[in-house]
């Protein structure tokens, strides 16, 4: 194996980790949305789910289907578009 594969295997693992990272932080705030809903705290309820769907869109289309347990009210929206 050369530097430059164990460079690739470095990174690989690396963007692994982060995108595993991204995950637990996207369960991490469903949670916090149910719970914020459980009490009926309806801005804050509101901010979860746009952040459940910024951390779902950076997870990518992928996954974002295996997450599909923490989905929000929130329709799909692009931020690069706008």
């Amino acid at each position: 194996m050369g530097v430059t594969s164990a460079a690739k295997v470095n990174g690989d693992l690396g963007a692994e980790d982060g995108l595993d990272e991204l995950v637990a932080l996207a369960r991490m705030i469903a949670y916090a949305r149910q719970v914020a809903q459980d009490v009926k705290l309806q801005f804050a309820t509101n901010c979860l789910d746009l952040a459940l769907e910024a951390v779902k869109q950076e997870v990518g289309e992928g996954l974002t289907r295996d997450l599909a347990e923490l989905s929000s009210p929130v329709p799909l929206v692009s931020i690069r578009s706008h």
